[in-house]
């Protein structure tokens, strides 16, 4: 007996609309609406970080939206959700990525967004290490996840409001500037759940009216105008009302999980002190002979000679008799300390990721460039060469013609 297929609805009914399951677990409305909006902000910078189209962000947007009205924030954070989604929408519009490119991205977001790390070497996930292994098994759970909630019909809820704006926009005899803006609108509207409250048409009328609003361009009222597109006044208002309300929220940079369990509560990577610069130690000469044991190491600036000028002449004596077992043992860390940092000036400073991507490229240059004189060279040699056949050719000729000139005359003349 056949299953039936499961119904899927591009908007969704009222009923899924009024009670999500992140409302029935405790979260309130508007944190499980900045949690939304932030999923969203994760997708869009990775889409343009790993140069996708925008109907690939487009259809990771709705995925999230969708999938928070099946699962709860509290089972599920919005970060890797964010992560699968994106990976999932770009197989399903067929702009796959891979994994270690999908989660190298949002690795460096996540560690600049959370714990501010702005150089490029602390961006950088081990391909080798624990935590891709860890993020990657994450994100093929969560994508399992969204394709079960979702009834694996995904193809049916990629229809966007891109796809409306730009025939509406010539319909009605607008500008490219009109258009780019209404666009702008769309991406912006994404971070919301309008994908799934208002049909894309609605959207895409929105936009324009919004649009056209901020650049004065009067559009017909008699009859509407967005009455040639089935659109309904009161809904036109309500989405562009939603879309109004988002540039009032402040850019989020960062938002905790809601889950039981922090993933991310703990850096896996944390940031190394920086280390001290060692200056040579003075040495001493006594009787002509360096003595090291009496310098003061570069880490204790002035605390034996603090000591020595705070304490009377009795605490003096006591005090060089607790210090002096100590001395030899301090004075094999100071001569490890200066081998240690001689080593490092003579190694010199390490090569950073800039100078050897700059010094590779340069040497692409070079072998290009002997590449293409080698090429002009045999070029200039297979001219030379049928320059030389060419001449040869016509001497041959030359004499060929001559000879038979001359033996016809030979002939008249017997």
């Amino acid at each position: 007996m056949a299953t039936r297929p499961v119904a899927v609805h591009v908007v969704l009914p009222a009923s899924s609309l009024a009670r999500s399951p992140s409302l029935e677990d405790g979260v309130a409305p508007d944190v499980e609406r900045l949690h939304r909006s932030f999923g969203c902000e994760l997708i869009q910078e990775a889409g343009v970080l790993l140069r996708l189209p925008q109907v690939v962000m487009a259809t990771a947007q709705t995925l999230l939206q969708r999938f928070y009205y099946r699962k709860s924030l509290r089972q599920f954070d919005a970060f890797r959700v964010a992560v699968s989604c994106l990976f999932l929408a770009a197989k399903v519009e067929e702009k796959p990525k891979r994994i270690k490119d999908v989660i190298g991205v949002f690795y460096a977001m996540f560690r600049r967004r959370k714990w501010q790390r702005s150089t490029v070497a602390q961006q950088l996930v081990d391909l080798d290490g624990a935590t891709f292994s860890q993020w990657r098994m994450w994100l093929i759970m969560v994508e399992r996840q969204v394709l079960i909630d979702l009834g694996f019909s995904i193809y049916s809820v990629t229809e966007h409001p891109h796809k409306y704006v730009l025939y509406y926009v010539k319909v009605l005899d607008g500008s490219s500037a009109l258009a780019q803006q209404a666009w702008g609108y769309i991406n912006d509207s994404q971070r919301t759940d309008l994908c799934v409250r208002y049909k894309s048409q609605v959207i895409a009328c929105a936009a324009i009216f919004l649009a056209s609003r901020f650049q004065g361009v009067a559009l017909p009222e008699n009859p509407p105008w967005y009455s040639l597109f089935d659109v309904d006044k009161k809904q036109l208002y309500a989405v562009s009302v939603v879309i109004v309300e988002l540039y009032k929220q402040e850019k989020i940079q960062w938002l905790e999980p809601l889950t039981e369990t922090n993933p991310f509560a703990v850096d896996d990577h944390p940031m190394e002190e920086e280390e001290e610069v060692q200056e040579p130690m003075q040495e001493t000469a006594v009787d002509g002979k360096i003595d090291l044991e009496k310098e003061i190491s570069p880490q204790e600036p002035s605390s034996f000679a603090s000591v020595e000028t705070s304490t009377p002449a009795s605490a003096k004596s006591s005090q060089e008799v607790k210090t002096s077992s100590n001395s030899s043992a301090k004075a094999s860390e100071r001569r490890s300390r200066w081998d240690d940092g001689l080593a490092k000036s003579r190694r010199g400073r390490s090569r950073s990721p800039d100078s050897c991507s700059r010094r590779s490229r340069s040497e692409s240059r070079e072998r290009r460039r002997d590449t293409s004189r080698s090429r002009r060279q045999r070029s200039r040699s297979r001219s030379a060469d049928r320059s030389k056949s060419s001449r040869s050719r016509r001497r041959r000729r030359r004499s060929y013609s001559r000879s038979r000139s001359r033996s016809y005359e030979r002939h008249r003349r017997r």
